[in-house]
């Protein structure tokens, strides 16, 4: 294909410029016979390409308002999720309840008596002084003991028997040599002022709560000598004793979260109190106003999408030309207010039966005095016909499926990756290439046609100019011929 560059131009205009040739803009004249040529066509493929890319928007947004609606149906699919369970203490000052699993804990109200709170054994370590009990406080956790050699001895937690030995010989050392091994016993170790200021120190040493984690310190502190350490037990361990519902239960700690299913416990005294545990419907009817509002949303969107064009807004009108397409969407999107759940349930078997209904405009609205009355006497029923009374059910189970499951599989169809919003995006993306490539090929036509034009009318240049310069020699002849014979 013969190329018209600029030099083409500079080329004609010298030429005008000059007076040679007929004086004709060949350059102009050909580019404005190919635009004439090509530019109904570029224009009608500009458009085309203009529309499937806007399209693509379209099927964009239209997409998401499904999708929306399918999350709704999703929110619905669970038994779980029908309610919202609370849990409160009758008095929070005795006993604290926490929910830590909505799905195990169960509805009712539980009688808890504590005997006795869990606690852990706590033991005090002084200077020995002498014999029997004779014990001081030490005055410095630097203070030297045991005459400069180091301190052994070990704790036995349970039967099980950790030695300290070669601790350092000074009240620091024996904290340091303790919580070294805290991780194996349970025992952590701290320095105590007694009087709140000046240098009176003792060692506490304190384990985990429970009766089986009761510590004892063996070894070195049974000498007769001055300078040794004495032990007092201050307080034992002993598991927390408390009787829930008539029965007595014991755990090694305060804080249980499997004595009430779902819930976590925390005891602050032995007083006697009611934990309850609450169903609030609620819930049920957020998600329900939730799958309303999606699905208006879809119907407002299609209108949006298939009406109207904007001209300065290119998505509203997108669809105009897929309104079928939408318009087979939104019925299948309408037929599932109607549909018969697989696991229907003392006569409620679609949405209808719950206050669900269509408008006039094509949109739903809840009648909240049928919607009331079936929660009120059937919440069973409903949740067996939206749910199946399953919970994480798989789309590809063979057993019955509740409404919400069968709808999000009635969903997928359309928005997955190979529904039919999918394979019409698809479908306009490709037209969008196509007429890409089309423009590109008209734009290589108008090139050649412009190129063909400029070569036919450069040859007519040269036989004007031919004929110029055959008429100047003419009429010089002429005139040398007149001049001769005056």
């Amino acid at each position: 294909m013969a190329a018209v560059t600029s030099t083409d131009n500079i080329g004609t205009k010298i030429t005008q410029a000059l007076s040679m040739g007929s004086g004709v803009d060949i350059y102009d004249l050909a580019t404005t016979l190919a635009d004439a040529e090509t530019t109904p066509q570029i224009s009608a493929l500009t458009a085309k390409q203009q529309a499937s890319t806007v399209s693509v928007s379209g099927f964009g947004v239209f997409k998401a308002s499904v999708s929306a609606l399918r999350t709704s149906f999703d929110d619905l699919q669970d038994k779980d999720g029908m309610l919202t369970k609370r849990v409160f203490s009758q008095n929070p000052n005795r006993c604290e309840a926490v929910l830590v699993s909505e799905t195990a804990a169960r509805a009712g109200t539980h009688a808890v008596n504590p005997n006795q709170l869990a606690r852990a054994e706590m033991s005090v370590i002084q200077r020995y002084t002498g014999s029997g009990t004779d014990k001081e406080d030490f005055t410095s956790l630097t203070q030297q003991l045991n005459g400069g050699s180091t301190i052994n001895f070990s704790i036995v937690v349970n039967g099980t028997t950790t030695a300290l030995n070669n601790t350092v010989d000074t009240p620091q050392g024996i904290i340091d040599a303790v919580n070294a091994t805290t991780g194996a016993t349970g025992v952590a170790a701290r320095a105590l002022n007694v009087t709140g200021s000046g240098a009176s120190f003792r060692i506490v040493l304190e384990g985990k709560t429970g009766a089986d984690n009761a510590f004892e310190l063996v070894g070195h502190q049974t000498a007769n000598t001055s300078n040794q350490i004495f032990v007092d037990q201050e307080r034992s361990a002993q598991n927390l004793s408390v009787v829930v519902n008539n029965l007595t239960v014991v755990r090694d700690n305060n804080s249980p979260s499997d004595i009430i299913d779902g819930v976590q416990l925390n005891f602050l005294n032995s007083s006697s109190v009611n934990i309850i545990i609450s169903e609030d419907t609620g819930t049920l009817e957020t998600k329900v106003n939730t799958l309303i509002d999606s699905y208006n949303n879809v119907i407002t969107m299609s209108g949006y999408l298939t009406g109207k064009d904007d001209e300065e807004d290119e998505i509203a009108g997108s669809l105009s030309s897929e309104k079928n397409t939408v318009n087979m969407i939104l019925a299948k999107i309408r037929s599932l207010i109607g549909n018969t759940s697989s696991t229907a349930s003392n006569g409620f078997e679609n949405l209808r039966h719950i206050g669900i209904g269509i408008q006039l405009d094509g949109k739903l609205k809840l009648n909240q005095t049928t919607y009331a009355a079936a929660v009120k006497s059937n919440f069973s029923d409903i949740r067996t016909m939206l749910t199946a009374d399953t919970n994480d059910q798989s789309a590809s189970s063979t057993t019955n499926k509740g409404l919400a499951l069968d709808s999000i599989i009635a969903l997928d169809a359309i928005v997955s990756e190979t529904g039919s919003i999918k394979a019409k995006e698809t479908s306009a993306l490709a037209e969008v290439q196509r007429y890409e490539d089309e423009l590109t090929k008209m734009q290589e036509k108008l090139e050649s046609i412009k190129a063909r034009y400029l070569r036919q009318f450069s040859a007519m240049e040269s036989i004007v100019q031919k004929s110029k310069n055959t008429g100047e020699y003419l009429t010089n002849q002429f005139k040398a011929m007149q001049n001769s014979n005056s």
